[in-house]
């Protein structure tokens, strides 16, 4: 599962569009790539099902501004997740070491992935929700 996380958090193996040098081969060999990412599905999948089942039905949340903000709301949750646990994990890490952790911006550039995919996730599971919800059915498109 961690392969399967390394590979989206580094941007595809031939392409490493994400990949950050020493940090991500770091990230995998702790193996928080699968924490990270089983939070990132877990959280875009609740909280997407908890808009179309349960908060577009009310006072005309299932307008396409309120589904919007609710998708950038799971992405803040998911970038903030990705940074703490990033962080924990590179000080547990590296706890043997004098220095500690050498990294510092790179937790930020891993958070700002980890937004990326709950995004995506997050929009791909609304395909998948929508057509059962009462009055979002129709929301995004």
């Amino acid at each position: 599962m961690n392969d399967f996380f390394a590979t989206l958090y580094d941007g595809f193996h031939p392409l490493d569009l994400f990949y950050i040098e020493n940090f991500s081969d770091d990230m995998y060999n702790s193996g928080i790539f699968s924490i990270i990412g089983v939070i990132m599905l877990s959280t875009s999948l609740i909280l997407m099902a908890s808009y179309y089942y349960f908060i577009s039905n009310y006072n005309g949340f299932f307008k396409k501004r309120f589904w919007l903000i609710w998708i950038l709301v799971i992405g803040l949750v998911n970038f903030i997740s990705a940074y703490y646990y990033s962080v924990i994990a590179m000080e547990d890490f590296y706890s043997t070491s004098s220095d500690g952790s050498p990294y510092t911006t790179e937790h930020i550039n891993f958070s700002m992935v980890n937004l990326l995919w709950s995004v995506i996730f997050s929009f791909l599971f609304s395909i998948v929700l929508k057509f059962k919800s009462v009055q979002a059915s129709k929301t995004p498109f």
